[in-house]
């Protein structure tokens, strides 16, 4: 090839390349590979999105001042394919690693480790297989799915969804909407803000405390402790649990918690204002440490009841146990 067509390449490229900063596709790529130290940045603008994919390692997302995202770290031995690039508005950051063969994650492999630094007011959108993830300030959304790991949460609203199969969640002055589910795991939280909160868990404890007036709790084998403030709505669901709530429960509020074996102990501020209708089935029983009202059950049968209306019963509460406990008292 002569010098003059050499030119003429360079010059191609150097046009399709302005091209396609123009156009805002693709502002930018950039691609490592295994082994490899890191630290690549990219403008991004105030309020980016982020897309991160994340096989195995640790991640510390953080935020700074800068309309860029910054990636520093070292990638795995098995990292095949770091891939960092802008598409139309939303960062991508994919690591792939090489997953041939039965070996592709073996657990004395540390994986990656990557520090994440992003504008304040980003869209955090993060997925991995086995890692753990920090994330902290950001105050847009968070979006955190890791099948293995843990996953920690700081000071971050508006919205925030936290889920992981193996590993505890644990969140700090987390406010706005929030949503935290694990399988094996505990979930561990202090939310502020009145959206409303949801928690899932399944073998694990739930402990929160939140100022939320919408609330939501699900639990399979595993233990509820809840502090909260002015409730609207509280939902509490439980199998083979413990679920153990103190709240204020606002006048037209509405209190529904059913259970299949396990325990109910709800706290209510004192004189509460409520109409109470409680139902255990098959050998379940009711405390009631609000009135005087007793206790009704069939002349047959395993079922008992309790209906009451105390101070004027202004709010609604409505519990159902099979086979459990329920216990209502008042500060």
């Amino acid at each position: 090839m002569t010098m003059i067509n050499l030119y003429n390449c360079y010059s191609a490229m150097r046009v399709l390349s302005t091209s396609v900063l123009a156009t805002g596709v693709l502002l930018t790529s950039s691609i490592a590979f295994a082994g490899e130290r890191i630290d690549r940045t990219l403008d991004s603008g105030a309020t980016p999105k982020l897309d991160i994919e994340h096989v195995n390692g640790n991640t510390d997302i953080k935020v700074w001042d800068k309309p860029q995202v910054r990636v520093v770290g070292e990638l795995s031995d098995r990292t095949e394919e770091f891939i960092f690039e802008v598409r139309g508005d939303v960062v991508i950051i994919h690591v792939e690693v090489n997953s041939m063969g039965k070996d592709w994650w073996e657990k004395n492999d540390e994986g990656d480790t990557l520090t994440i630094y992003v504008p304040t007011a980003s869209d955090v959108n993060y997925s991995a297989v086995n890692a753990d993830v920090t994330i902290e300030g950001v105050t847009q959304s968070a979006s955190i799915d890791v099948v293995n790991g843990d996953v920690d949460i700081t000071n971050t609203g508006k919205r925030v969804k936290a889920s992981s199969v193996n590993g505890d969640i644990n969140l700090s002055r987390v406010y706005g909407r929030l949503d935290a589910d694990t399988i094996n795991g505990e979930i561990t939280a202090t939310h502020e803000g009145q959206m409303a909160v949801s928690f899932a868990s399944v073998n694990g404890r739930i402990t929160a405390t939140t100022s939320s007036p919408d609330v939501t709790v699900e639990t399979v084998n595993g233990q509820s402790t809840l502090s909260l403030q002015s409730i609207d709505s509280l939902s509490i669901n439980t199998v083979n649990g413990r679920s153990t709530a103190s709240l204020n429960l606002n006048p037209d509020g509405q209190l529904k918690a059913n259970s299949v074996g396990g325990k109910i102990d709800l706290t209510f501020q004192p004189n509460v204002s409520a109409q109470f209708d409680i139902e255990a089935h098959a050998g379940g029983d009711i405390d009631n440490r609000i009135s005087d009202d007793k206790v009704g059950s069939p002349k047959f049968g395993p079922s008992k009841w309790l209906r009451f209306m105390n101070n004027g019963g202004a709010a609604n509460v409505d519990i159902s146990t099979v086979h459990g406990t329920i216990v209502i008292d008042q500060q």
